[in-house]
């Protein structure tokens, strides 16, 4: 239990206050959910020892207190809190969408060669709604008037990403866990960050359909970056964004990335290898016996 805890409080840590995500954004999304599968894993194997060895639970106590069932309990309340949150979340946004919906159907209109809804607007607007039938990729028309046609495809192409990968839900996740959280600086910056490795993602599948400068050029243009070259010293996500197109030819592939795709892997089945050990040696023992 308390190793699961850990996992997933310095998986957090580490996604959130290091620079590292920005090189790697898929190895950094998967460590992270690494981490809640083990924190997951943990809290069931606690749970199934609390029940069945309750007397024992009970008896280890630390200041007259069962610590052990208390971890428990704390524990089994906060996922309780994120999967309120998470339904709270999920039903707000089912409801926003469905209205959108509605008002795309009013002032879009549906292109199907660009399998694309495009709405009138003076400014570059790009973003999906999901829904029925995979949802909508929605552009503007002014992105249609003054983008290239790479730069139209590669907009388009992150859009369907966003749709086809499900990321909505990602995103409602992660953000049910910042609301079960204290509110502090720290729920702030995850939010933040988690939400830039979202889109660094969807940026990597747009490269791989329309070229990672096609990707970057649309990118600075619906953001207003005129700058040739991303600041390397910048702290701007779309900078950084950039960046990553311009000096990976393709996502995730660095050392970085390999690592923590390792890392990852091992941090999801370490709770799951501890719990199966303790079984084979408890089974052992009574064999012996």
């Amino acid at each position: 239990m308390l190793l699961s805890i850990l996992l997933l409080a310095g998986v957090s840590a580490v996604v959130t206050h290091t620079k590292w995500p920005y090189r790697a954004p898929c190895a950094a999304l998967c460590l992270w959910l690494a981490g809640c599968v083990a924190a997951l894993t943990g809290l069931l194997t606690a749970t199934y020892t609390t029940v069945v060895h309750f007397e024992e639970t009970v008896q280890h106590q630390i200041f007259r207190l069962p610590i052990d069932l208390t971890a428990v309990l704390v524990a089994w309340v906060f996922a309780g809190r994120v999967l309120r949150e998470y339904i709270r979340i999920h039903r707000k946004g089912t409801q926003r969408r469905r209205r959108h919906l509605t008002l795309l159907a009013l002032f879009g209109k549906t292109v199907h060669h660009l399998q694309a809804v495009i709405l009138p607007s003076r400014q570059p607007l790009a973003y999906s709604v999901p829904g029925p039938d995979g949802g909508h990729a929605v552009i503007s028309d002014c992105v249609l008037a003054e983008f290239t046609r790479e730069e139209v495809d590669s907009v388009l192409a992150h859009e369907r990403a966003h749709l086809r990968q499900r990321h909505h839900l990602l995103t409602q996740f992660s953000d049910a866990w910042c609301a079960a959280l204290p509110k502090r600086t720290f729920a702030v910056r995850f939010a933040e960050r988690f939400h830039g490795l979202i889109e660094m993602r969807a940026d990597c599948a747009a490269s791989v359909r329309c070229g990672r400068h096609a990707t970057a050029s649309a990118l600075a243009r619906m953001a207003y970056d005129k700058s040739p070259e991303p600041d390397s010293g910048s702290g701007c996500p779309v900078a950084a964004r950039r960046r990553h197109l311009l000096t990976n030819d393709r996502c995730c592939s660095s050392l970085t990335a390999s690592t923590v795709f390792c890392v990852a892997c091992a941090v999801a089945v370490a709770p799951a290898v501890l719990a199966a050990a303790g079984v084979l040696a408890a089974a052992c023992a009574w064999i012996c016996h």
